[in-house]
């Protein structure tokens, strides 16, 4: 057996090459252990925002994840651990030598937003940012004008029961005062009789008034509850982009449309069965709802009617005839025939308000300002109106009920409307017993972490040239994930 034998300066420079493999060795397996740590920590994330609230997506589109887990406590303490187990979730002792084992040393939270957070601001805008494509800019500025115009005439044109109030007070003093000629007194009481049925009809309740029988309307109510405003709320501590104008309201209302019930588009598997009118009213019940939101709708025509008539010669002179009927009884007193005729105006313009609402709700349109071919109503024939079954005539190119609604929502509050719109969601989630205790105070839209992994040197710990590291190498990485888009 033959023996070999090496020189020192040959032995030195095998252990210098073998020191140089071993620290290129680490080196590299840090870079990769870089990597790995970013993707353990986008993973975990992503796993973490994953366990989103499933009703919340199914029924009204929306991502959120719930603080509290289902449960009555809010934590994000426990968020914290759950994301930890998600990240270790995968990471398992297999036999051999592991290359990129990684531990999480700690998580630390840097930020979150929550759905209520600035007064529902941060709702709003995650609303309106997933709707811009679905609502160009071009199309918004229509829509913005149309509701500007309603606005304007309705301001304009509001006082219509102080005028019919007015008008049957004068009526009344004038045909007490004079009795001349079976004419007179005979338009005189056709037009006593007309005020006096309309002041009827005011109080006569607006669903009876529009619907005759009330057996259809829902009875669904939301009982007694906290208001979201009035709750105690935590509240988060990432900023988040804002944008507060028009434009992100009609986003917001392009959003109810197509995702909260309305009478005209009632949806079986939400509670109420009038969201949108809740959002506008915020009263318990469905019934109070849907009545506070006709009345609302009534005003709007009411105005419009007005200015509509008044735009119609033929009608307007039919108003001044009778007007000037009943100022013959005052001495041909033009004060009288004045308030006469705007109390006439304001009645037939009601009549017709009265037949437009009965047609919105039968699923047909109703034009801003109506031509005069669209007129319905007739001043003499109440008894008619008062049935019930009569409605105003179709407008091809009007408003539905769901515009009209929209419209009036249009100049809610803001933060009124944010909080309503997640107490309606409250409601159809509480609703499933697997979900009762969830509150939308609890629901984290935007999340932000620092995470911390740590490993033990395995190639370096092997160099034979110099001192062994005996410490750990450290990665850190921040990680941001948010459902708004």
């Amino acid at each position: 057996m033959k023996r070999g034998s090496i020189t020192p300066f040959c032995a030195l420079s095998l252990m210098l090459v073998a020191s140089l493999l071993l620290v290129l060795l680490e080196s590299a397996r840090v870079y990769t252990l870089d990597r790995f740590a970013s993707l353990k920590a986008e993973g975990g994330i992503d796993s973490v925002c994953a366990e989103f609230q499933p009703l919340l997506w199914k029924q009204y589109g929306l991502l959120f994840l719930d603080g509290a887990y289902g449960t009555e406590y809010f934590s994000m303490e426990y968020v914290s651990e759950t994301l930890t187990e998600q990240i270790d979730k995968n990471r398992k002792t297999l036999p051999g030598l592991n290359l990129l084992s990684l531990e999480v040393s700690d998580v630390t939270l840097m930020g979150y937003a929550l759905a209520t957070d600035d007064r529902g601001e941060v709702f709003l805008n995650y609303v309106s940012e997933r709707e811009k494509e679905n609502l160009p800019l071009g199309i918004a500025e229509d829509l913005y004008e149309q509701y500007q115009k309603g606005k304007r005439i309705e301001q304009e044109y509001s006082d219509t029961e102080l005028e019919i109030a007015q008008a049957q007070q004068t009526l009344e003093e004038v045909t007490a005062a004079q009795q001349q000629g079976t004419t007179e007194e005979g338009n005189a009481d056709i037009l006593g009789e007309v005020f006096d049925r309309i002041v009827q009809m005011k109080s006569a309740g607006i669903l009876n008034l529009i619907f005759g029988k009330t057996e259809h309307i829902s009875t669904k109510a939301a009982g007694t509850f906290k208001s979201i405003e009035k709750r105690e709320k935590a509240a988060g501590n990432m900023p988040l982009k804002q944008q507060k104008d028009w434009y992100r309201k009609l986003l917001v209302l392009r959003y109810m449309e197509q995702y909260f019930s309305n009478y005209c588009q009632q949806k079986e598997e939400h509670f109420l069965r009038y969201e949108m009118e809740y959002v506008l009213c915020g009263k318990n019940s469905d019934a109070q709802n849907l009545s506070g939101t006709l009345e609302r709708i009534l005003l709007i025509r009411e105005a419009c009617n007005i200015a509509s008539f008044l735009q119609d010669e033929v009608k307007m002179s039919q108003a001044k005839e009778l007007a000037s009927i009943i100022g013959l009884l005052a001495g041909e007193n033009p004060a009288v025939v004045e308030v006469i005729q705007a109390g006439i105006i304001a009645a037939w313009a009601y009549l017709e308000s009265v037949l437009d609402v009965r047609t919105l709700v039968a699923g047909e349109k109703i034009a801003l300002i109506k031509s005069k071919e669209e007129w319905t109503a007739d001043v003499r024939n109440i008894p008619a109106v008062l049935v019930g079954t009569i409605k105003a005539k179709n407008c091809e190119n009007g408003m539905g009920y769901t515009d009209y609604l929209k419209q009036l929502l249009f100049f809610a509050d803001e933060r009124a409307l944010a909080y309503h719109m997640m107490e309606a969601m409250e409601f159809t989630m509480h609703e499933n017993t697997d979900y009762e205790n969830c509150l939308m105070n609890q629901m984290i839209v935007a999340l932000q972490y620092r995470i911390d992994f740590c490993t033990k040197p395995l190639f370096y710990s092997l160099a034979v040239i110099g001192d062994s590291y005996e410490g750990k190498f450290y990665f850190r990485k921040t990680v941001k994930r948010s459902y708004i888009p």
